[in-house]
């Protein structure tokens, strides 16, 4: 580098009137001024860089400066399969501390880790006050002998005292990083004790209670963060989450906003602000925390939950196209999936919702609530011969999946048909669960349908009026029986209940009004 530098000082000094340059002197003109090329490229992060110098050691083919900055370019470009060839410039010649580290960053590259700690410890024998190579000869000891790290920075923190705080803060993340804790908290309060107002020391301190589950402790750190005007959104809601555990909501809400300011899109802080906002029945303001989260496009999860607290605010439509677009832009996920197949099952687009449930099963063929869920839609299609087949399936492979009982057996009565397996199946499912409502109501109808209406109108008789009141099938059923009992006055409240929802009630609202 020097005999270049000398030769440009000489070649500017020349007149313009002097001696030709000889062949020799040419020769090193051209090779100066490729090597010049090179060294602009690498300031510009020109790629071309590395091909300059391959120019340039095509013209000195046995400089070994020039195979070392190939193999450094090649690093620094990120391929180190390129400074493959001229890697072998360790082996010639006398080598420097440049040299050592150069081969030394190559061969970690390379995954040679303890080829490049020897080739480190070379270079800072030639040069032990060199910083950068004691630099990066920690940072690979962090990765395979953390001791050994510690070992070279102990040193430093008693050699540059203006330092000591910051050393011991980066000992306690070494100790962090591998997981232990006591150690690393050693460091990190002798971090502290050298200089109190070090955030990092605090910080790496929190992290520690943290994973040691001594959470107030964590806490007590991030207040003195706060107080120093070092909080962000990380440690604020990480601080609002121990208020939340130790179930202070408000002052875990307060630390969550605080978080939110400081980062609008902050993960956490929206997570639980929606949850505090849902269990004070502000959904609107739940929405709009999720949909400011900053991965809130990228989280299925929380397009679910929207459309959740949608239908909470009665806007089934809007709640709807929320479930629309997920699917669409969540392809593949099995709950967008399911969840969007029972909103359409809700308003009535049985088709739609069959086409999406028939492709969630032919990818998850064991979701057996997608099952069910998809012979409910195909009853609804009046497509039974498949409903009965999607049911025998769930119930041969779990016999006991009382709501697949259930279905089956109503479907059967309201078909009226295999009346006496439509009995035996609702039998297995009462068994199962004797209280549910929904099950009784089917008992009803299969007794409606056998002609046994006494014993049908005792069983709905049972039912809570607040459940009747607000489940027309069920008021329906009523209706049906007290018209098949001929007290058509009782059963008129019923089947106007039922009018507009289900056809049957219509027709019979109709019948008897026109007696």
């Amino acid at each position: 580098m020097k005999k270049y530098l000398v030769l440009a000082v000489l070649l500017a000094a020349a007149p313009v009137w002097g001696l030709s340059l000889s062949k020799e002197n040419k020769q090193e003109a051209r090779l100066f001024n490729q090597f010049l090329k090179a060294v602009y490229a690498q300031r510009e992060e020109d790629p071309r860089a590395f091909s300059y110098l391959e120019k340039a050691l095509e013209m000195n083919p046995s400089s070994k400066y020039l195979k070392r900055l190939l193999v450094s370019e090649a690093l620094a470009q990120g391929n180190a399969a390129k400074a493959d060839a001229y890697a072998s410039f360790i082996q010639e010649g006398e080598n420097e501390a440049e040299d050592w580290m150069v081969y030394a960053a190559y061969q970690w590259k390379k995954g040679n880790l303890s080829e490049a700690e020897t080739a480190y410890e070379k270079a800072l024998k030639l040069e032990p006050d060199n910083t950068r190579i004691l630099y990066q000869y920690v940072l690979l000891l962090t990765v395979t002998n953390v001791d050994k790290a510690v070992s070279k920075l102990l040193p430093l923190a008693e050699e540059y005292p203006a330092l000591k705080s910051d050393v011991y803060t980066e000992i306690g993340t070494l100790y962090l990083r591998i997981k232990d804790l006591n150690q690393a908290l050693v460091y990190y309060n002798k971090a502290v004790e050298a200089d109190p107002s070090n955030p990092e020391a605090r910080l790496g301190r929190g992290e520690v209670y943290e994973k040691a589950s001594q959470y107030f402790l964590m806490l007590h750190e991030f207040e003195e963060l706060e107080k120093m005007g070092y909080a962000n959104a990380d440690t604020l809601s990480r601080m609002a989450s121990v208020f939340l555990m130790a179930n202070d909501v408000p002052k875990a809400e307060a630390y969550f906003l605080k978080a939110k300011a400081d980062d609008n899109g902050d993960v956490p802080s929206a997570y639980f602000l929606a949850l505090i906002a849902e269990q004070k029945g502000d959904f609107s303001r739940a929405i709009g925390y999720l949909k400011d989260s900053a991965d809130y496009d990228r989280s299925a999860s929380k397009w679910l939950q929207v459309s959740f607290y949608q239908q909470r605010l009665n806007q089934p439509q809007e709640s709807l196209n929320t479930l629309e677009q997920a699917y669409k832009k969540f392809d593949g996920n099995v709950e967008i999936a399911y969840f969007y197949a029972l909103a359409l099952n809700e308003v009535q687009e049985y088709k739609k919702a069959a086409r999406v449930l028939k492709k969630l099963l032919d990818s998850n063929p064991a979701y057996e609530d997608a099952r069910l869920q998809y012979a409910f839609t195909l009853e609804s299609l009046k497509k039974y011969k498949e409903m009965d087949a999607q049911l025998e399936r769930i119930l041969e492979k779990n016999p006991n999946n009382a709501p697949a009982l259930n279905l089956y057996a109503y479907s059967l009565a309201n078909r009226n048909i295999r009346l006496e397996d439509a009995q035996e199946y609702i039998a297995r499912a009462l068994a199962l669960a004797p209280e549910d409502n929904s099950f009784i109501d089917t008992q009803a109808w299969i007794y409606f349908k056998q002609g046994k209406l006494q014993a049908a109108a005792d069983l709905l008789a049972a039912i809570a009026p607040e459940t009747v009141a607000s489940d027309v099938e069920i008021s329906y059923h009523i209706g049906a029986v007290l018209c098949a009992q001929g007290k058509t006055k009782e059963a008129r409240p019923y089947l106007e209940r039922a009018r507009g929802k289900i056809k049957e009630a219509d027709k019979l609202y109709k019948k008897i009004l026109s007696k």
